[in-house]
């Protein structure tokens, strides 16, 4: 079961559960309390990702419950030190954590629609109640920060961790270092011609109301992520859309249905319903420009003379950063970084790096984003951990297991220097 069929799941139990008082308070940490309604909304959580079925797993569930409960109670201690010493965090950043969290739950449940009807309220009753949170986490993570900046690892606790872990840490992963050239396939003029003139011809159908902007951006509209919500893209920051769209929804009147927008896409109607701040409330359709195979010659050929021209690393280094379209990785030169292939989504790239040779510069390859070149400049072989090939991870690891063990020492001497009361968690799944 998915997660968003969990958090349906539990809103049913909750729903069904309505005669629980879930604004009883289950601890208290000096003038500051923890709800049990926010208790459980963190368990939910967890038992979501975890698949724990409330209803069903009791004890697993409340094992849950009372970690839950006890990481609020942590946070509000740290909160207190953070308080004593004068530590703070920004509006700004609360605001875009919490921007974040909204937008993940709007992906993972399909649309703004959708996120509230699992939410059980609406997204900006939800934002508002959840503020207090996120400044907390925010505060209590930069506190933490702050104070074990200081801790460090040395090599001897290096060895010693790895020789006493070594038999339960997983295989490393073979990791290929990997950078790559991108020209995009782009449309001539006259396809560029045909996409606007079909989004011409369907604005004037729904202005003459012969097919509603719904109905339209369920059949014609090339934008699977909002084609089956009628167009709908939810509530969406300022710097999300692609520039001329970006432009286009936070400067038209609401209610507006605009003439065909051009972007790398292809042409959109668009219309504002909402608008709040920084944040709009739009939908649209795209009619996608299609590209011919001339299209598809012309860039095989751009790219090909490109290769020829490539004789070392650092050729293929500076052609990235001259002629390269992506442009997250052209400015280092190509660098898509050291990619684990079990991981890796793009099938063709995927097939060329695992059997090209080391320190040669590949054949173009076709993929969706257009025609690459790949050079792989070092492969990293994987397998049993050991101190001489993975030195700076099991460093990473043994420094991380030194925090872990100083904040546990930490925060449970805090917790002997402030009140702390915790009542019993009462909840019907978990007393049956």
């Amino acid at each position: 079961m998915n997660y968003f069929l969990y958090i349906i799941l539990f809103l049913s139990f909750l729903k069904a559960q309505e005669e629980i008082l879930l604004e009883s308070v289950v601890s208290v940490v000096e003038d500051k309390i923890v709800l049990m309604s926010d208790v459980v909304l963190a368990a939910n959580a967890i038992a979501a990702q975890q698949q724990i079925n409330p209803t069903t797993s009791p004890v697993e569930y409340k094992k849950i419950l009372d970690s839950s409960r006890e990481s609020m109670v942590e946070q509000l201690l740290i909160i207190e030190m953070a308080e004593k010493d004068s530590v703070e965090v920004s509006d700004k950043d609360v605001e875009r954590a919490l921007d974040q969290q909204i937008q993940n739950i709007i992906n993972q449940s399909g649309s703004k629609e959708l996120a509230e009807k699992a939410l059980g309220k609406k997204i900006s009753d939800f934002k508002r109640e959840y503020r207090d949170d996120i400044k907390g986490k925010i505060l209590a993570e930069k506190y933490t920060n702050e104070i074990s900046q200081s801790i460090n690892i040395t090599r001897s606790e290096v060895e010693d961790f790895f020789n006493v872990y070594k038999d339960s840490i997983p295989l490393f992963p073979t990791l290929y270092k990997t950078y790559h050239i991108l020209k995009e396939i782009k449309p001539s003029q006259e396809s560029i011609e045909i996409s606007f003139n079909k989004a011409k011809e369907l604005r004037n159908k729904i202005l003459n109301n012969e097919i509603s902007f719904e109905d339209a951006a369920k059949n014609f509209s090339a934008d699977p992520g909002s084609k089956n919500q009628g167009g709908n893209l939810g509530y969406v920051s300022r710097g999300v859309f692609v520039q001329e769209f970006d432009k286009v929804v936070f400067t038209i009147d609401k209610n507006f249905l605009t003439e065909p927008i051009k972007t790398q896409y292809g042409h959109h109607l668009i219309e504002v319903l909402e608008r709040t701040g920084e944040k709009v409330l739009a939908r649209h359709i795209l009619i996608k420009t299609e590209t011919t195979d001339l299209d598809k010659k012309k860039t095989y050929d751009a790219i090909f003379n490109l290769k020829n021209n490539i004789n070392s690393f650092d050729d293929f280094y500076k052609s990235a950063i001259d002629f390269s379209e992506d442009k997250t990785s052209n400015g280092s030169g190509g660098f898509l970084g050291l990619i684990d292939l079990e991981y890796y989504q793009v099938p063709e790239l995927k097939k060329e790096i695992s059997t090209i040779k080391v320190k040669t510069i590949s054949n173009p390859i076709k993929t969706d984003f257009g025609y690459h070149l790949i050079w792989v400049d070092e492969i990293k072989e994987g397998g049993p951990p050991s101190l001489k090939n993975n030195w700076l991870e099991l460093e990473k690891m043994a420094l991380s297991k030194k925090k872990s063990d100083w904040y546990q020492d930490w925060i449970n001497e805090i917790k002997t220097q402030f009140y702390i009361k915790r009542n019993p968690l009462t909840y019907p799944q978990i007393n049956g």
